[in-house]
């Protein structure tokens, strides 16, 4: 084999390509690379806490700078991307307060630069890496990292890194999403890390070769740009800093910051006892067609300070289904930020020092190249998020001093719509519908959720406006509303979901990718409450909708619209006609408690909102209302009564002996 398919201690790179790099403690980094490792050990309260917050804000700004600069929508309305500051060695300081996927690989794609790239073609100042391969570091491909070193005195001080998704970077499908790929080879192409810039000049055959790859170059080149710039930016912002406080301090800073977040991290373990909890789900199909059911399980194992994530018993990656090892371990990342580092700003890269995984090759949630992977970023990572949160819920109910931090599940499922064709204008135009934003939000031990409060790993992520997506795409909006009965139903609820509904507008036809999970059976489990509703995608062909515009009238429900009703598994591929009108209904998540103990009051609200129907307040939280009046009211009486009925019907179906 020659030394070009070899990284600096001889072995074989084709490894990480086939199973997913992970990288060991001390990375093999070639000697003619210097690294800036001193640090002050001794800063004052005060400094350390200004630089921390400037060293934050700096890398907010990176992310604004991409907002500002890119011309898509993906990164404007849905902020679809998220930035990340990271140490010499590749340990995240900061990740942005965007899609929370992006960032804890970022590191992976560092150390792999440092292990395979510092000797050729050599990491120098003003370099710029790209990359989207999974089996590097990323969701999937359309997810593309941009990864810059920063120089100080000749030795690398730190690494900065931004990822964005983009709206089309090849493949069988336009948008990228192939959920119908039988392997990597229909799929975009992985890209490993290649100099895109060299010196601060950008390589033009790099980027005329990654342009040369979608169906919209002009929109990629564009994020091309924003990204590139994102980077420089921050380049000079960290050196300004450099040169204003010094690059000791600096370094002290970052250092304790990850110290800190590790620090905090054991804290709140020890609080824990030690045990296992385990998880299963299912991903429905494992591509287009396919309609089996796929078990994906977890364990957890918490012992002492050290958290031990497996996934023994999961099925073999097959299809498009399937997610890699750096998907794993973002996923991770996903719930231990939001349930046990929300005051450290999300600073995993202290927690990683106590969480080994331990998954097996092979498996769809960690799969082995070429396995299909596109649809890793929309349906096994949301599976993998749902397992990790259900093991992590448990964990934390063991304890009453960790109790108070659980967020139930936040996903039922995921439905992404890659939507591709030609716009209004007649040009060519593709995206990922980002309606994909009004999921449902967890509930708390102590309150309900957020009726379509987005996705809890993307604080900042909006849902574009109705305006947004109609100006921008060929598309007509029906309704945008909250779901009915899609919370999940507890004593404090989950947060419902919402249905969108549309129709090409001013376009013969839409061609539609499905990509989802979570429609069969829902991800959420609550706890000891009920999940959320799962997701949902029909289309009504043939429909009357033009004749109905023609007398005035804009229908508010799918069902009130003639023509034939088509309801589609997760992983679909269509043409949406210009007569046909499409409904998606976005997740509600998970509940806690038992719904029968939920105020009355409380449900009567929900009612009167259309969150929950009559018959589900009936039924589920067995709540019974007096309609003699001018207003719906709780008839306390009736209600203690059909309470007490359930009870008596849950005990006479229970398999679980009950003394007298």
């Amino acid at each position: 084999m020659s030394t070009d398919d070899q990284s600096h201690d001889g072995s074989n790179v084709w490894e990480d390509f086939q199973k997913g790099y992970v990288p060991e403690d001390d990375l093999d980094i070639h000697p003619d690379l210097d690294l800036h490792t001193e640090y002050s050990k001794d800063i004052d309260p005060v400094t350390y806490e200004v630089l921390r917050h400037r060293l934050w804000t700096v890398n907010e700004e990176h992310g604004q700078t991409l907002e500002n600069v890119s011309g898509s929508p993906v990164a404007y309305f849905g902020q679809d991307f998220n930035p990340t500051l990271m140490t010499h060695d590749g340990e995240v300081v900061f990740n942005g307060p965007y899609v929370q996927l992006f960032s804890p690989i970022a590191e992976l794609q560092v150390k792999w630069i440092l292990e395979n790239r510092s000797d050729n073609p050599g990491i120098e100042p003003g370099d710029i890496f790209i990359s989207n391969d999974p089996w590097v570091g990323s969701t999937h491909q359309p997810d593309v990292f941009f990864v810059a070193p920063i120089f100080k005195d000749g030795e690398l001080f730190c690494w900065i890194a931004n990822t964005l998704h983009q709206y089309d970077i090849g493949g069988k499908n336009a948008g990228s999403f192939v959920p119908g790929a039988n392997d990597v080879f229909e799929e975009s192409t992985p890209i490993p890390p290649i100099k895109a810039v060299e010196g601060g000049e950008v390589r033009k055959d790099v980027k005329q070769m990654y342009m040369r790859h979608s169906r919209m170059p002009d929109m990629v080149g564009l994020d091309f740009n924003a990204q590139v710039a994102g980077l420089q930016v921050t380049q000079e912002q960290i050196h300004d800093l450099i040169d204003e406080y010094g690059a000791q301090t600096i370094k002290g800073v970052m250092e304790n910051i990850i110290d800190d977040s590790e620090t905090e991290f054991v804290e709140k373990l020890r609080e824990l006892p030690d045990g296992t909890w385990r998880s299963r789900e299912f991903m429905e199909g494992s591509k287009t067609g396919d309609d089996d059911l796929y078990v994906a399980q977890l364990q957890l194992t918490k012992e002492g300070d050290t958290l031990t994530f497996t996934n023994e018993g999961s099925a073999e990656n097959e299809g498009s289904m399937n997610l890699t090892y750096a998907g794993f371990r973002t996923a991770i990342s996903c719930v231990v930020n939001p349930m046990l580092l929300y005051d450290q700003l999300w600073v995993t890269s202290g927690a990683y020092r106590h969480i080994d995984i331990e998954t097996e090759p092979g498996t769809l949630n960690r799969a082995e190249y070429p396995t299909g992977v596109s649809c890793g970023g929309t349906l096994s990572i949301e599976l993998s998020i749902a397992l990790i949160y259900d093991v992590m819920t448990r964990m934390l109910s063991a304890s009453d001093e960790t109790r108070e931090d659980i967020i139930t599940d936040p996903l039922a499922g995921l439905i992404v719509l890659s939507q591709a064709g030609m716009d209004q204008w007649g040009n060519p135009f593709g995206t990922m519908n980002l309606d994909v934003m009004g999921t449902g939000f967890g509930a708390r031990t102590d309150k309900d959720g957020i009726d379509v409060g987005g996705i809890l790993f993307s604080p900042k992520g909006p849902l574009p406006n109705i305006e947004n997506n109609e100006q921008d795409y060929p598309m007509l909006y029906l309704y945008r509303r909250e779901s009915m009965d899609s919370a999940g139903h507890g004593e404090f609820r989950g947060g419902g979901g919402m249905d969108a509904c549309f129709v090409p507008h001013n376009t013969e036809a839409i061609q539609t990718v499905v990509a989802g999970n979570g429609g069969v059976t829902p991800n959420t489990r609550g706890v000891a409450a009920y999940p959320g509703a799962p997701i949902r995608s029909r289309t009504v062909d043939g429909s009357d909708i033009h004749d109905r515009f023609e007398n005035q009238e804009i229908p508010d429900d799918i069902e009130e619209v003639d023509g034939d009703m088509n309801t589609y598994p997760p992983k679909a591929e269509f043409v949406q006609g210009s007569m046909d009108v499409m409904e998606t209904r976005s997740p509600g998540t998970a509940g806690y408690g038992d719904p029968l103990k939920r105020d009355p009051e409380k449900v009567l609200e929900d009612v009167t909102d259309e969150i929950v129907s009559e018959e589900v307040a009936n039924d589920i939280y067995g709540v019974v209302f007096d309609e003699s009046g001018d207003e719906l009211a709780v008839d306390e009486s009736a209600t203690g009564d059909r309470r007490d009925e359930i009870i008596e019907s849950r005990l006479a179906e229970s398999t679980i002996p009950v003394e007298e």
